[in-house]
């Protein structure tokens, strides 16, 4: 079967939303620390605990630490679990109650066991990349890598500063159809081949005198 089969790619809204990560490792470090950076509320739930784990409830206070053994129940409304200990036992007890909850499951050592896999990730404020190779971590990695040389912290700020525009056109151009011909017609590949290049303020430029333009045409 191939990888991407019965696939679909999505990114998710996570504010606020209950997350349950069981194990307290490195793996669950890197878990619950990118959980936490969504806007999650996360339970780590493990007999012993990485200090590094415990070390972010200083800055997310939405990180909740229970220093046990995982018991049924404990993920019951939650909205998306991992799996991530080292012992298979617990991982299959913890697939199985996900599934009887309906729950989002990420199982670290079994990506087939849970309903979804994270893909690797790029980000730099607005701008957002992510790589999913079937399994090959260091291809993820390159790929990642090569993005974020061809798109700096330039075509970040470019990114951001598109961003702030849209709000403008959609004001200025209430209907879809005529906010998608002007987002066609403005955003090329000219234009970010100008931040490539190090131009970013003529892109920019480039931009504005397009918004500014709008309804001023005959």
């Amino acid at each position: 079967m191939a990888y991407n089969q019965f696939r679909y790619t999505v990114q998710l809204n996570m504010e606020n939303r209950r997350c349950v990560v069981v194990g307290g490792g490195s793996v669950a470090l890197r878990k619950t620390k990118s959980l936490l950076e969504a806007g999650a509320a996360v339970t780590v739930i493990a007999p012993e605990i990485l200090p590094e784990i415990a070390a972010l409830q200083s800055t997310f206070p939405a990180l909740t630490l229970c220093r046990r053994d995982y018991e049924t129940g404990d993920i019951r409304h939650a909205f998306l679990v991992i799996a991530a200990t080292d012992n298979r036992n617990v991982n299959a007890a913890v697939v199985r109650e996900a599934k009887e909850n309906h729950c989002l499951l990420n199982v670290a050592d079994d990506p087939d066991a849970g309903n979804f896999t994270v893909a690797g990730t790029y980000d730099n404020g607005s701008l957002h990349f992510s790589a999913a190779t079937g399994g090959n971590p260091r291809l993820t990695h390159l790929l990642l890598e090569d993005l974020r040389q061809q798109y700096g912290d330039d075509m970040a700020v470019f990114a951001a500063f598109l961003d702030e525009q849209r709000e403008t056109v959609k004001q200025r151009l209430p209907g879809p159809r005529a906010r998608q011909e002007f987002w066609r017609n403005t955003l090329t590949n000219q234009l970010l081949q100008l931040v490539k290049q190090g131009r970013l303020q003529q892109a920019k430029e480039n931009i504005l005198d397009a918004v500014n333009r709008i309804g001023a045409e005959p």
